[in-house]
């Protein structure tokens, strides 16, 4: 099983194609946004759970940034989500949603993903792999729609 910085990056990488599906897709847009509503804070959810949970002790401040982040974020996409798709500022809100979320992404794949090969074995991060995937499939559960 892939260890946990495979997993992160690749729901990074699938919450980017919604990004542009969204800005460049009109008639995909509603399924694209019920996918970002489910991808987007479960992602979110399983990070905290896993990744930051073992790491909050070993990179303090980072954690904090990234939790700052995550909940600018969540804040961020809850006033998104309150936008009818057809209103006029529905796509520069889309547009500075991605920007807040493709700017945590990069500093995470930078910053935090250099700690954690530096702090942890192999073997914890190929564990927190698995923990990360089932608390995403937890919060699937209970995702909104």
């Amino acid at each position: 099983m892939p260890q946990i910085l495979e997993f992160i990056r690749d729901d990074h990488d699938l919450i980017r194609g919604l990004f542009d599906e969204l800005e460049s897709n009109p008639e995909t847009r509603d399924v694209r946004c019920i996918t970002l509503r489910r991808e987007l804070p479960g992602h979110i959810y399983a990070e905290e759970a896993t990744f930051y949970a073992r790491l909050r002790d070993v990179v303090p401040e980072e954690i904090r940034q990234s939790l700052r982040e995550h909940t600018d974020i969540r804040e961020t996409l809850a006033r998104f989500e309150m936008i009818p798709l057809r209103d006029d500022t529905w796509m520069p809100a889309l547009v500075g949603l991605r920007e807040l979320v493709e700017t945590h992404f990069t500093l995470e794949e930078r910053e935090v993903f250099s700690r954690a090969e530096h702090h942890l074995s192999p073997a914890e991060l190929f564990g927190l792999g698995e923990m990360f995937e089932q608390e995403k499939q937890k919060a699937a559960q209970f995702a909104a729609i």
